[in-house]
Protein backbone atom coordinates (compact mmCIF):
# COMPACT_ATOMS: atom_id res chain seq x y z
CA UNK A 1 0.00 0.00 0.00
CA UNK A 2 2.88 2.38 0.75
CA UNK A 3 4.33 1.83 -2.73
CA UNK A 4 0.96 2.69 -4.28
CA UNK A 5 0.76 5.92 -2.26
CA UNK A 6 4.29 6.89 -3.27
CA UNK A 7 3.52 6.19 -6.92
CA UNK A 8 0.30 8.19 -6.65
CA UNK A 9 2.08 11.15 -5.06
CA UNK A 10 4.88 11.12 -7.66
CA UNK A 11 2.40 10.87 -10.54
CA UNK A 12 0.31 13.69 -9.09
CA UNK A 13 3.38 15.90 -8.74
CA UNK A 14 4.30 15.25 -12.34
CA UNK A 15 0.80 16.10 -13.55
CA UNK A 16 0.69 19.42 -11.73
CA UNK A 17 4.10 20.61 -12.91
CA UNK A 18 3.91 23.81 -14.88
CA UNK A 19 4.33 23.88 -18.63
CA UNK A 20 6.25 26.74 -20.16
CA UNK A 21 6.78 28.29 -23.57
CA UNK A 22 8.83 30.98 -25.29
CA UNK A 23 7.98 32.46 -28.72
CA UNK A 24 10.31 34.19 -31.19
CA UNK A 25 8.86 36.24 -34.08
CA UNK A 26 10.75 37.08 -37.28
CA UNK A 27 9.35 40.38 -38.56
CA UNK A 28 5.64 40.99 -39.11
CA UNK A 29 3.52 37.89 -38.55
CA UNK A 30 1.87 36.65 -41.73
CA UNK A 31 -1.36 34.71 -42.11
CA UNK A 32 -0.34 32.22 -44.81
CA UNK A 33 2.14 30.10 -42.91
CA UNK A 34 2.90 26.40 -42.67
CA UNK A 35 3.24 25.13 -39.12
CA UNK A 36 5.58 22.28 -38.27
CA UNK A 37 6.54 20.66 -35.00
CA UNK A 38 9.45 18.58 -33.75
CA UNK A 39 10.92 17.53 -30.44
CA UNK A 40 14.30 18.73 -29.26
CA UNK A 41 16.01 16.15 -27.03
CA UNK A 42 18.09 17.36 -24.09
CA UNK A 43 19.14 15.87 -20.77
CA UNK A 44 20.83 16.35 -17.44
CA UNK A 45 18.49 19.23 -16.59
CA UNK A 46 19.09 20.95 -19.92
CA UNK A 47 22.88 20.94 -19.87
CA UNK A 48 23.40 18.28 -22.58
CA UNK A 49 21.79 18.34 -26.04
CA UNK A 50 21.13 14.90 -27.52
CA UNK A 51 19.76 16.27 -30.79
CA UNK A 52 21.23 19.09 -32.88
CA UNK A 53 19.71 22.57 -32.58
CA UNK A 54 16.69 23.17 -34.80
CA UNK A 55 17.89 25.00 -37.93
CA UNK A 56 14.89 27.10 -38.98
CA UNK A 57 16.46 28.32 -42.23
CA UNK A 58 17.19 24.75 -43.31
CA UNK A 59 13.82 23.38 -42.20
CA UNK A 60 11.89 26.14 -44.00
CA UNK A 61 13.86 25.48 -47.24
CA UNK A 62 13.20 28.34 -49.70
CA UNK A 63 10.95 30.19 -47.28
CA UNK A 64 11.52 32.42 -44.26
CA UNK A 65 10.64 31.39 -40.75
CA UNK A 66 7.71 33.37 -39.36
CA UNK A 67 7.75 32.35 -35.72
CA UNK A 68 9.23 29.70 -33.46
CA UNK A 69 7.84 28.53 -30.14
CA UNK A 70 9.84 26.41 -27.73
CA UNK A 71 7.64 24.80 -25.13
CA UNK A 72 7.61 22.23 -22.40
CA UNK A 73 4.26 20.55 -22.91
CA UNK A 74 2.35 18.03 -20.84
CA UNK A 75 3.51 15.23 -23.15
CA UNK A 76 7.13 16.35 -22.81
CA UNK A 77 6.77 16.17 -19.03
CA UNK A 78 5.36 12.65 -19.29
CA UNK A 79 8.25 11.58 -21.55
CA UNK A 80 10.87 12.97 -19.17
CA UNK A 81 12.80 10.33 -17.31
CA UNK A 82 12.50 10.72 -13.54
CA UNK A 83 11.32 14.36 -13.43
CA UNK A 84 10.82 14.18 -9.66
CA UNK A 85 14.50 13.73 -8.80
CA UNK A 86 17.01 16.58 -8.83
CA UNK A 87 18.84 15.24 -11.90
CA UNK A 88 16.73 14.25 -14.89
CA UNK A 89 18.47 12.28 -17.65
CA UNK A 90 16.02 13.15 -20.43
CA UNK A 91 14.03 16.38 -20.85
CA UNK A 92 12.46 16.79 -24.31
CA UNK A 93 11.06 20.13 -25.47
CA UNK A 94 8.72 20.77 -28.40
CA UNK A 95 9.74 23.27 -31.08
CA UNK A 96 6.81 24.58 -33.15
CA UNK A 97 7.87 26.72 -36.08
CA UNK A 98 6.03 28.42 -38.92
CA UNK A 99 7.40 29.05 -42.43
CA UNK A 100 6.16 31.72 -44.86
CA UNK A 101 6.94 33.21 -48.23
CA UNK A 102 9.72 35.78 -48.15
CA UNK A 103 8.63 39.34 -47.30
CA UNK A 104 11.67 41.20 -48.62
Amino acid sequence: MAKFRLLFILTSLQLITACSSMTFVNGPEMENTVEREKWHHIGFNGTVEYSPPVDLEYNCANQQWDSATVELSFFNAIASVSPWVPLSLYNPWTVIYECREAVD
